[in-house]
């Protein structure tokens, strides 16, 4: 029986790939991209086949992984690799997500795949329990030298504490996983207080002349978007936003920055980015320390 093929890439700059679950299996995307010395694997999407294994069919290179931030639908394929490199303020958060068994793996990505795909699905190789890998822990700051490309680490913490972007200076692209997107989303346990988020904005803004595109980790978007979220968060911090009620993806009510339209993501005004949030967790409970708890 030929074995099935779980995922495509697309060449968006030199030696920098998109990658996609084919099948529509998940919206989220990750990228990969090739030095002289090694490729870097941005994001490892679900978990939904054997990424790695893709991976190595676009380079022989070494592969490093290094994750936007902690959430399941960026760091499932880690588990196929021995290894990833994460924001240290993440690391607790992503250790949550450890204990999956592939079997659960496999049932979910039933659930998501066409009906033609999941018919043809068997639970072999492509899939993998979560297992406890090594974490290097990142820092503001800090670079990947691929050898002749150089990719910064730049901390942009608000959808998760430890949530950055990473620049690569050669191709002039910032891979922005949810940091800033159409549907930010501040209102889990785990965010910062978006009055902290638009300090980090800030930050992210300072540097936006070194980059043309954003590629993010369920979109691709101009840089423009920086402002309209500065502009979006401000609005909240300063209690004139426009407060638009929806439930959230916990399902308790949340609101949004800016008015959207009835049953759509997109906004009312037509701009794109867009934020969730809890009023409670717009000045506070600040986040400022990691704690280090006793495992149950």
């Amino acid at each position: 029986m030929e074995r099935l093929t779980y995922f495509y890439a697309e060449e968006i700059a030199e030696k920098s790939w998109m990658i996609k679950n084919i099948g529509g299996s998940t919206p989220a995307i990750c990228y990969l991209i090739e030095g002289a010395d090694y490729a870097l694997l941005i994001d490892s999407i679900i978990g939904i086949g054997n990424l790695k294994a893709f991976c190595e069919t676009l380079t022989n290179k070494p592969i490093k992984v290094v994750n936007t931030h902690a959430h399941s639908d960026h760091i499932g394929g880690n588990f196929h690799f021995d290894h990833c490199f994460l924001h240290h303020r993440d690391i607790g958060f992503f250790q949550e997500c450890v204990g999956l068994k592939k079997e659960q793996v496999f049932e979910f990505a039933k659930q998501m795949a066409p009906e033609g795909f999941r018919e043809q699905m068997v639970l072999d190789d492509n899939f993998a329990d979560w297992d406890p890998i090594k974490i290097f822990p990142l820092y503001d700051g800090d670079e990947f030298d691929l050898g002749d490309r150089k990719i910064e680490v730049l901390w942009c913490g608000g959808h998760t504490a430890g949530s950055i972007v990473l620049i690569d200076h050669k191709s002039r692209l910032c891979y922005c996983g949810d940091a800033c997107n159409s549907n930010t989303l501040l209102e889990f346990p785990n965010s910062l207080p978006v009055a902290v988020y638009l300090k980090n904005l800030m930050h992210l803004k300072e540097r936006q002349s070194e980059f043309d595109m954003m590629y993010g980790g369920h979109e691709v978007m101009e840089t423009s978007i920086i402002d309209e979220a500065i502009e979006s968060v401000a609005k909240v911090v300063a209690g004139t936003d426009d407060k638009c009620e929806r439930t959230g993806m916990m399902g308790t009510p949340v609101f949004y920055a800016a008015a959207k339209k009835p049953g759509e993501y997109a906004r009312v005004d037509g701009k794109r980015f867009n934020m969730s949030y809890v009023p409670s967790q717009i000045f506070g409970p600040a986040q400022e320390k990691q704690s280090v708890l006793l495992e149950k």
